[in-house]
């Protein structure tokens, strides 16, 4: 979970410098704090999903978990027109918290569906609109490895497959800031983390963020 403390001067510098948030996605984690856990990606985490999408000439993304939308718009907004990122949710409270968030980038909606359910429920039929060039993860941590499952199935050769919150609260290394971390969902993010350090079947690694970030593209 993240929360709104005291950035270090090191993170502060690079807010100021680089990141330079766009207000309106300000205006979107305020309403998460008022309304719902901070569970979202961090701005700076965002600007790299930019970086990413940029750098891969990505155009066509799934993204397992769409909370309020915040991570959505950071993605939508890096993508081209034709770009497109199908988001899956299946709590009441944040579709309508997206679907607001949605409406206030009305230059990038048009880039985004809205999928309301199981992400399990949901991929299968997602499948015709692949292959995607990019699975962005960040949902309830026990099916991360279906997920995974899913998407190595569904991403070209040479996409991008990215894991949030994969320190699972410390839990992968050591033990967990929270006592709600199940041995299931441990196993799930361990075999997810480990896959995707795989040489064999990705170029991989692992970020250091606050809450861990596993991504790899798909050899």
């Amino acid at each position: 979970m993240r929360t709104n403390e005291k950035k270090s001067l090191s993170l502060q510098y690079i807010y100021d410098t680089v990141i330079k948030e766009d207000p309106k996605l300000v205006w979107v984690r305020d309403r998460i704090q008022a309304a719902d856990w901070p569970i979202h990606i961090a701005p700076e985490e965002g600007r790299l999903l930019q970086l990413l999408i940029r750098l891969g000439g990505i155009k066509k993304i799934v993204e397992v978990g769409t909370h309020a939308g915040y991570s959505t718009m950071w993605m939508a907004m890096a993508l081209p027109t034709e770009g497109h990122v199908f988001t899956i949710e299946r709590d009441k409270n944040r579709i309508s918290m997206a679907r607001e968030t949605f409406l206030h980038f009305e230059e990038h909606t048009s880039k985004i569906t809205l999928l309301e359910g199981k992400a399990l429920d949901i991929l299968g039929s997602l499948e015709k609109e692949g292959p995607f060039d990019m699975v962005f993860i960040d949902a309830d941590k026990l099916n991360y490895i279906n997920y995974l499952n899913w998407a190595e199935k569904n991403v070209r050769s040479g996409g991008l497959i990215i894991g949030d919150n994969t320190f699972l609260s410390g839990a992968v290394y050591g033990k967990p800031s929270t006592e709600r971390i199940s041995p299931s969902a441990l196993e799930a993010v361990n075999a997810f983390n480990k896959r995707l350090g795989n040489p064999s079947m990705y170029c991989g690694v692992m970020l250091p963020t606050k809450e861990g970030w596993t991504m790899g593209v798909k050899l």
